[in-house]
């Protein structure tokens, strides 16, 4: 999460990283998500406010 950060010059609090739906926490590891080669974390940048 933080190499992907720096390479993409975010904070690490910018982003937010999940794993089949469920958000993955920064102490997450691979073996407690049970990611598998070829596996897919989507990466979402946080977003503040809206309109109404």
């Amino acid at each position: 999460m933080k190499a992907y950060c720096e390479r993409q010059g975010l904070s690490v609090r910018q982003i937010r990283f999940r794993f089949d739906g469920p958000p993955i926490n920064e102490t997450d590891t691979p073996a407690q998500l049970e990611l598998e080669d070829k596996d897919t974390v989507d990466v979402f940048q946080q977003q503040t406010g809206g309109v109404y």
